[in-house]
């Protein structure tokens, strides 16, 4: 192969490294286990059942678990809660409800029940279909959401969060641990 040929090419895996985009749908490349693993060295107080939940819940929705648990290390702050508008005990791990300074949010009975609800707010930004059966409707914003209006983490930004980055920033966060746990 020429050094023209392989310049060409270099050039473009970088186009394409630049512009792509990471799906919200997809099965992790992560396991709860080694997600666990790396907030509980920022964070040993974490409960790895919300890790295992992310995970197995995420799979019945067709979502990136693994990546919706980074964005939750976003929202909670490595789930340490320090000038979260959510408190622990709400188990909202997503900021769902909270619009404002100073509002609470949302808060949810279990760790499932506030896993959910963020999977169903993920599932409701990123596609139009109806929720998978059997799964209750827990999220009490899905309705408010305009469907399949964000259908990678990318497209989240200035719409979940009023940031310019917030996707970049969530798929930091997974790329560091991905890379912490041998990915």
């Amino acid at each position: 192969m020429s050094r023209f040929t392989t310049a060409i090419l270099a050039l473009f895996a970088t186009l394409y490294t630049l512009t792509a985009q990471t799906s919200i749908h997809g099965k992790p490349e992560l396991t709860a286990q080694e997600i666990a693993a790396h907030i509980m060295k920022r964070n040993p107080d974490f409960d790895p059942a919300i890790a295992d939940a992310y995970i197995n819940l995420g799979s019945r929705y067709g979502i990136r678990g693994d990546i919706a648990l980074c964005q939750a290390i976003v929202e909670t702050g490595w789930f340490r809660y320090e000038g979260s508008a959510v408190k622990p005990q709400h188990h909202n791990y997503c900021g769902l409800g909270v619009v404002t300074n100073g509002v609470e949010g949302e808060g949810f009975a279990t760790i499932e029940d506030g896993v959910r609800a963020h999977l169903q707010h993920l599932f409701a930004y990123s596609c139009t279909r109806d929720i998978p059966g059997r799964e209750p409707l827990v999220d009490p914003r899905f309705t408010l959401v305009t469907r399949g209006c964000a259908t990678t983490w990318e497209d989240l930004s200035g719409r979940w969060a009023m940031n310019d980055a917030y996707g970049a920033l969530i798929l930091r966060i997974f790329n560091q641990i991905a890379r912490s746990a041998g990915h």
